[in-house]
């Protein structure tokens, strides 16, 4: 892929970006315990499997006589033989798993109008032909269509004052330029429809080279 520059922000050229990876986006936090602790790898699965249908249970997406219900039914009965107290691992596992959410929606308010330069794979929102005008910066391949979205955190919304041509979807790329530590929600377009995503930065692109190790 060609390396494109164009100015979106007036940048001295004295300036230096200070180079980031992905965990830099996230802030510093105290280490969490683990709700699952003392289970077997078996107990594991379990308790996070009846997690899951609990929660879908409270949503009113499964009710009784759906075979998941049975499933919970199952798995309470079996947990309960193996000596757990069911409700209790479950409020631990549930509060760890709800801190983990509040976690990935938390910013870095000190990189707030930093020069920077951080490398991701560049999924295209805004386009004309081969043309890309925006771009969500992920970290991973295949990230918001082939899996479940990165955390709010883990995800850049670029914006660039010119586009550039783009010879893949998920072009590896680094991008050079003004972050902003705000969340913003962005429209992605699917085969079969759309859908939003939330993402915690954005950065007003100066630079988009191709990716190399």
């Amino acid at each position: 892929m060609p390396a494109l520059l164009w100015s979106v922000v007036p940048v001295s050229a004295a300036d230096e970006p200070r180079t980031l990876d992905w965990d830099d986006l996230i802030p510093p936090a105290a280490p969490l315990e683990d709700p699952l602790i003392g289970l077997n790898p078996d107990q594991r699965v379990e308790v996070d499997m009846l997690a899951a249908i609990r929660l879908r249970m409270a949503r009113g997406e499964i009710r009784e006589g759906d075979p998941l219900y049975e499933d919970n039914l199952e798995l309470t009965e079996k947990l309960k033989k193996d000596g757990l107290d069911v409700e209790f691992k479950l409020q631990r596992y549930e509060k760890v798993m709800q801190e983990i959410e509040r976690r990935n929606e938390l910013v870095v308010p000190t990189l707030d109008g930093a020069l920077v330069r951080i490398p991701g794979y560049a999924l295209p929102l805004e386009t004309v032909g081969t043309s890309v005008k925006s771009f969500l910066l992920v970290p991973f391949l295949g990230a918001c269509i082939h899996v479940p979205p990165p955390p709010v955190n883990q995800m850049v919304l670029v914006h660039l004052q010119q586009s550039y041509k783009a010879n893949a979807l998920y072009e590896p790329v680094w991008v050079t330029g003004i972050l902003k530590a705000e969340r913003t929600r962005s429209t992605l377009s699917y085969v079969d429809g759309s859908g939003s995503l939330d993402t915690g930065y954005t950065l007003a692109g100066t630079k988009v080279e191709s990716y190399k190790e």
